[in-house]
């Protein structure tokens, strides 16, 4: 009986090309979203809720190296270096404030264990915390400065290689993830979204 034959293998690269404007579209989505957060809703959030902004910054960062290394063979260049320490950054500054509203949920006990004298000193590096807070934006600052052209650049040689379909399913799937993402971050950010990036 002769062997049904086998379907072609899709190469990785024609997969990478295939989906290479959804992904960056969702990559740019997640990245200008972060930028939106940092610059306008976590300067006037309290600290409890700034805890959820810094987790939803995480997730989306989480999107976007996984769009773009799910849309390149190079695993190792300036836009994935670039969007790694971003959120290695923001993710120090989760675990200040965590940390911080950790001591002042906690002081009432802190006082019975530890004796007041402890738990002023305690209070005192709580307020050091948020110097160093605002630090620690002001790397972040320095980051977006340096990554936003780096991020730019990257898409405008992704754009040179689309089809007119393609630029038609960037901006379909740009708007599609811009709107998914302005939701209350109360979910992780890729809870509603497609895998497969479209």
């Amino acid at each position: 009986m002769a062997k049904k034959a086998k379907a072609p293998r899709v190469h990785r690269h024609t997969l990478i090309e295939m989906n290479l404007a959804p992904f960056t579209a969702r990559r740019d989505a997640a990245h200008e979203r972060v930028m939106e957060v940092l610059h306008k809703e976590m300067i006037r959030s309290k600290k409890e809720e700034r805890i959820t902004l810094y987790q939803f910054c995480l997730d989306l960062l989480d999107e976007a190296i996984l769009a773009t290394r799910r849309s390149q063979t190079d695993q190792d260049t300036p836009l994935m270096h670039y969007l790694q320490l971003l959120r290695d950054t923001i993710s120090a500054c989760f675990a200040l404030v965590r940390h911080e509203l950790m001591v002042v949920h906690e002081a009432e006990q802190f006082s019975r264990d530890l004796g007041p004298e402890i738990v002023a000193e305690l209070q005192t590096a709580d307020d050091v915390f948020s110097a160093s807070e605002e630090n620690i934006h002001a790397c972040i600052d320095d980051l977006l400065k340096f990554g936003k052209p780096i991020c730019a650049r990257d898409t405008h040689a992704r754009k040179r290689r689309f089809t007119p379909d393609d630029h038609q399913r960037y901006e379909e799937t740009l708007e599609a993830y811009r709107e998914h993402y302005r939701r209350i971050p109360s979910e992780p950010a890729g809870a509603a979204a497609n895998g497969d990036g479209r």
